[in-house]
């Protein structure tokens, strides 16, 4: 053998090693990579079920049993101070669950976020300000699903149609 073979032999060498090596680092970075997303994960969920808990416990100081029968029976029948604490408990729910959704939180799960949305709708209240909010998320191809969601949730809970478009 020729020095030059024997040159072209150990640069091959060589490359396969350095190939080898940058194939061991990228799978070592796709293992980082996967525990970074998981713990990002976890941290968007314990956050958003803490702003929940926040939320809701603001809520329930503010409020009564008397204020709950009026909820029941419709925003007619709240004072303008129950009738924007409601408003704001209501509108800052949305917005978690739409932040949430926009996120990929619990990959998306339609019952999770149905389940959500008819227990915010369980106050005749609610149910009136939704309507009165509307369903206007923002309108790109993963908030569709969540309006889908929401009208589904508000026509099953009320028992009428919306004529909102889907």
């Amino acid at each position: 053998m020729d020095i030059l073979v024997i040159a072209q032999l150990i640069t091959g060498i060589a490359t396969l090693m350095v190939a080898s090596v940058l194939i061991w680092q990228m799978i070592i970075q796709k293992k980082t990579l996967d525990i970074a997303h998981k713990d990002a994960d976890s941290s968007l969920s314990f956050d958003a079920v803490e702003h929940r808990a926040n939320l809701n416990m603001w809520f329930t100081d503010k409020i009564d049993q008397k204020f709950l029968d009026n909820a029941n029976k419709g925003l007619n029948n709240l004072s303008d101070v129950e009738r924007e604490i409601l408003t704001i408990w209501l509108r800052s729910s949305f917005v978690i669950l739409i932040t949430e959704y926009r996120l990929g939180r619990m990959n998306r799960n339609r019952e999770y976020y149905k389940g959500n949305i008819v227990r915010l709708l369980r106050f005749k209240a609610c149910q009136e300000l939704a309507k009165e909010m509307g369903f206007n998320i923002p309108n790109n191809i993963v908030m569709k699903g969540l309006t889908k969601i929401m009208i589904e949730a508000y026509e099953e809970v009320v028992g009428e149609k919306i004529g909102v478009e889907k």
